[in-house]
């Protein structure tokens, strides 16, 4: 072998290395991207002694169906894994992935799950898909969404399988990023027609502006309120669509 041959071997087996590595790491990123985080996050031990609602709002997410049947809702979301939960360890458990599937509170049924898919993500069931699906199941339903740390705010209403108001902003971008069906006569009671940041006097929304929507569309998640009753939900894990 000639000298230069030689030398130019250990070059081309580093020129190969580095090929397979680019792209062993670029089919690592596909299956980041595709492959979704394992939920739950860790292990939840559940009780199903009835017990009083727990308040919730912040920094999560959660559908509110107008139906009183909880097993009927978490078969519609397709939840497998199902075990009764009371509130207390229900919640616990939506904290570890699990989705919360609410004992029904003044008529409606909540589904609450900080991690569940939210309106910046591409996924296929994302909050419009499931409001139109369980909106057309049962009649009414909405989402709500409450994240501080990148100003995450979301109320939407579906009847009948159709979106009838959808708002959302997200402060870290400083963006509106659903407007649809204009302000509702709730909206405008409350005074809640918001300006864009770069407008000469923004108006912009907050996590108490998601409550106020709460309250006046469906139930107050904070149970300030009267009128709850010691119930047991059912917490599940979304199954993977066939």
């Amino acid at each position: 072998m000639s000298p230069l041959v030689a030398a130019f071997v250990p070059f081309l087996m580093f020129i190969m290395l580095i090929g397979w590595l680019w792209r062993n790491q670029r089919k690592n990123k596909r299956l980041t991207k595709t492959k979704p985080q394992g939920f739950p996050l860790y292990p939840v031990s559940f009780e199903d002694a009835p017990d009083m609602p727990r308040p919730f709002g912040y920094k999560t997410q959660w559908f509110a169906v107008r139906t009183t049947d909880t097993r009927v809702v978490a078969d519609a979301l397709r939840l497998g894994q199902l075990r009764r939960a009371n509130w207390r360890t229900g919640m616990a458990g939506a904290e570890a992935g699990y989705y919360y599937v609410s004992p029904p509170v003044q008529g409606w049924t909540l589904v609450v799950n900080p991690y569940m898919p939210d309106l910046g993500g591409s996924e296929e069931r994302g909050p419009i898909q499931v409001l139109e699906q369980l909106s057309l199941a049962f009649g009414e339903a909405c989402y709500f969404a409450s994240h501080r740390i990148i100003g995450y705010y979301a109320w939407i209403k579906a009847q009948q399988g159709a979106i009838v108001r959808g708002y959302a902003y997200i402060g870290e971008r400083g963006e509106t990023i659903l407007d649809q069906g204009g302000l509702s006569p709730a909206e405008r009671e409350a005074n809640l027609a918001f300006a864009e940041s770069d407008a000469e006097d923004p108006s912009l929304p907050d996590e108490e502006d998601v409550l106020v929507m709460a309250r006046k569309w469906t139930v107050d998640p904070t149970f300030d309120s009267n009128g709850s009753e010691a119930g047991t939900g059912l917490a599940g894990v979304l199954e993977a669509a066939e």
